[in-house]
């Protein structure tokens, strides 16, 4: 893979919050080897909080529905106070979810592609 191409600087920190076990593991692989990411991964809501808590991450990909009536809008909007670039993943398009208007949203399914061109539009934003 030519990582020249890869719009995320490597060895940047990534929380990974995934209710589904299977997808979030084949999502995480190729987070950690296809864009270089160092990923931390949560499957529920506390899980994740405790995570925010207690780490810095550079970057963050929060399923929107978190199973349980749970969804990661606060948990996002933390990580976005704390400087974490923030994209959320959801199967509902954003004309659904207008919590999240300021963020990035890629649809799901996605494309490894659809992740690294969300973290490099929300950098562009960011500055």
């Amino acid at each position: 893979m030519n990582h020249s191409s890869t719009p995320v600087p490597s060895r940047s920190s990534l929380l990974y919050v995934e209710d589904e076990v299977i997808v979030a593991l084949d999502v995480s692989d190729g987070l950690e080897h296809e864009l270089g990411f160092e990923v931390e991964m949560a499957h529920n809501l506390t899980t994740a909080m405790e995570k925010c808590d207690s780490m810095s991450f550079d970057y963050a990909l929060l399923d929107m529905n978190l199973g349980n009536g749970e969804n990661s809008l606060a948990l996002g909007l933390r990580l976005a106070r704390k400087g974490t670039h923030v994209v959320f993943a959801s199967g509902y398009n954003r004309n659904e979810i207008a919590e999240i208007e300021a963020f990035q949203l890629i649809e799901k399914p996605f494309l490894l592609s659809d992740i690294s061109a969300a973290f490099a539009a929300e950098r562009a934003k960011c500055g």
